[in-house]
């Protein structure tokens, strides 16, 4: 039991260890499934992004199309609008052309004055686009810091809660461990105590039957045993032993065999003539039934020692074992030589031989020395004769020891209640310990995680802030710009204010010529100004529509990129878990093995206990039986002394 018990908790520790690795298995099975949902999730909204910049991508490309065709039209009816608007001039030129000729000089003189404003603009243009680079840089820098430092706050304010997890985990797991200490140790406790419990209510079971057996064979017996028992016990009749039944025993594997063999065991016995005749006068008198007796004084004298039988088939006689040696001869003169067969076909060997024999078989088949048979029939009888001799117990003494049993039974059914309750609370801690140890585990690497993440957010805050040291050449190049382009805007105002009067007269000769020109040439000019227009505006929408198409491109291109990343690390995720299934199949494979090597032990072990308490039990029967024997013996040979 030693062993046993060495190695089932070799093997229960074996399986402990199993199940910590298969719940980290699981773990890691469920945080590859996460990153699997989140990667096809990333995949899907990037191949919609995709999806979706190409659509646009063909849209501003239908768009740029359509605006192309538009612009060739108009530049066409541009082209034929200034040719109309030419015409007409040419119509006027006699007319206007003192205005033209002024409006022309007029013109020329503006020329270096022109020139000078459109490059004072272009210089303002390129100041500008590189003010807004700077700007553009600056901005981004600076937003930049701002969420590196913000992420550095997040990171340590997770870490910290985190932290908190792990401390309450490991005074958790701390409670657990002493808990489960306090558990085995009681379990252990109760498991010494539970053979004497079973001890205990096994022999009071054991009690209690056979007092209730004997009160059922006793009120099986009749009101003719019944009634004369309690003559006997009164003291008013002396000599009467009871039904013969009563008075051996037979092995249980005969009862049908000796119970059809010989229906004279439910005769009283008795020692004298003058005993039966006092016991069937009693009965006469109260009228309870008839009853016949085997006197025991008026049996001849036999030897009762074994016979040779044919096949060496055993005598009825032989099987029972009187309760005392007085009653052989009783028991002989009922049953003679009757033989037991075990089956039909050595019944008719045997009692058909060379000399004819009585025999009965194992399933109450009879065949008498005349060689009649019988047999036949659904039920067989039985019952006549026990493997025990009666006790004689009052009703109370029953009723005690079935409330001793009773008790008993309801103490173990408590014992085993709360046994199984530790062992549910032990198997409960014991699961819970090793799933402590997957959280932690967890909680430990996203803690270590986190101080990387603050070490990545402080070196980048450190170049981040490099950038920003060296953008004050950027500082002082911004105010250099800023201060160029307002000179350059003052002298680009104080040339238009040189112009301004050239300006207005040009205006006026031309508002002439429109005068000399009516309205056809307003109606013209018109027309030519609103397709310019109209040209213009086409412009700004190619512009917009190229820009949409590149910016569309650039969302395409990146969401390609995230996909041909996310779908690479899926691939990589997918073999990963495939790897932890084929651990977990292995894994199970092997927990079940242990698991049922642990049943195995564990149902030897309590096989080994139960077979302990049964000895213990077949101990205390054999050596009360004995004791019984004995007091027998010694009453049986005072009485063949007396």
């Amino acid at each position: 039991m030693k062993d046993i018990e060495k190695q089932t908790q070799a093997i229960l520790r074996e399986t402990s260890r199993a199940d910590k690795e298969g719940v980290k298995l699981k773990e890691k099975e469920k945080f590859l499934a996460q990153k699997q949902k989140k990667l096809q999730k990333t995949i899907q909204t990037s191949k919609l992004q995709a999806s979706e910049a190409i659509a646009l991508i063909q849209r501003h490309e239908g768009d740029r199309e359509r605006f192309d065709v538009e612009a060739a039209e108009l530049t066409e009816s541009l082209k034929a609008g200034e040719e109309e608007l030419g015409r007409i001039r040419d119509s006027l030129k006699e007319k206007t052309q003192g205005f033209s000729d002024q409006i022309a000089a007029k013109q020329k003189s503006l020329e270096p004055w022109n020139e000078k404003i459109n490059e004072k603009r272009s210089a303002i243009a390129v100041a500008q686009s590189e003010l807004d680079i700077l700007h553009e840089r600056s901005n981004a820098s600076k937003v930049a810091l701002e969420e590196a430092e913000a992420k550095i706050g997040t990171i340590e304010e997770a870490r910290e809660t985190k932290q908190a997890e792990l401390d309450a985990c490991r005074v958790e797991r701390a409670g657990l461990e002493k808990e489960a200490k306090k558990l085995q140790a009681e379990i252990q406790k109760m498991a010494k105590k539970e053979p004497q419990l079973k001890n205990s209510l096994s022999g009071a079971r054991e009690k209690a039957d056979e007092a209730r057996s004997s009160m059922a064979s006793a009120q099986s017996q009749g009101q003719v045993l019944t009634a004369l028992m309690r003559l006997k016990e009164s003291g008013r009749i002396e000599g009467f032993h009871g039904r013969l039944g009563n008075l051996g025993t037979i092995d249980n594997k005969y009862d049908i065999a000796v119970s059809t063999a010989c229906p004279a065991l439910e005769n009283m016995v008795v020692d004298s003539v003058e005993v039966g005749q006092q016991c069937i006068e009693y009965l006469r008198k109260t009228n309870l039934g008839r009853a016949n007796f085997i006197c025991l004084d008026k049996l001849p004298k036999k030897d009762l020692s074994r016979i040779n039988t044919p096949e060496n088939a055993p005598r009825l006689f032989d099987l029972i074992k009187p309760k005392s040696p007085e009653f052989a001869p009783a028991f002989h003169s009922v049953l003679q030589n009757t033989l037991v067969a075990n089956n039909l076909q050595q019944a008719n060997r045997i009692a058909y031989g060379a000399q004819r024999w009585r025999v009965v078989t194992l399933e109450g088949q009879l065949i008498d020395k005349s060689g009649a048979m019988t047999g036949g029939g659904t039920m067989a009888s039985k019952g006549r004769m026990s493997s025990k001799l009666p006790a004689q117990m009052s009703k109370d003494a029953i009723q005690k020891l079935e409330q001793d049993r009773d008790t008993l039974e309801k103490a173990y059914a408590d014992f085993q209640d709360e046994l199984r309750k530790l062992q549910s609370d032990l198997r409960d801690t014991n699961e819970r310990i090793p799933e402590l140890d997957v959280t932690m585990s967890k909680i430990e690497l996203e803690i270590k995680s986190s101080v990387q993440h603050i070490a990545d957010a402080k070196q980048r805050i450190t170049e981040l802030a490099k950038e920003k040291g060296a953008s004050a050449t950027d500082k002082t190049r911004v105010t250099a710009l800023e201060k160029n382009i307002k000179s350059l805007e003052k002298e680009i105002e104080q040339l238009q204010t040189e112009t301004a009067e050239v300006e207005e007269e040009i205006q006026s000769l031309q508002d002439k010529i429109m005068e000399v020109g009516g309205i056809k040439l307003r109606s013209q000019k018109s027309v030519v100004d609103g397709i310019r227009e109209q040209l213009e505006t086409l412009g700004e929408q190619i512009s917009a529509a190229d820009l949409g198409r590149t910016k569309s491109e650039k969302t395409k291109k990146k969401a390609e990129k995230t996909i041909a990343s996310a779908e690479e690390e899926l691939e990589s995720n997918e073999i990963e878990l495939e790897g932890i299934r084929e651990d977990m199949k292995a894994h199970e494979k092997n927990a079940r093995e242990n698991q049922e090597k642990a049943d195995e032990a564990q149902a030897v072990g309590s096989m080994i206990v139960s077979v302990e308490s049964i000895l213990t039990s077949a101990y205390s029967i054999s050596r009360r039986r004995r004791t019984n024997w004995l007091r027998l013996r010694k009453t049986s040979t005072k009485n063949w002394r007396n």
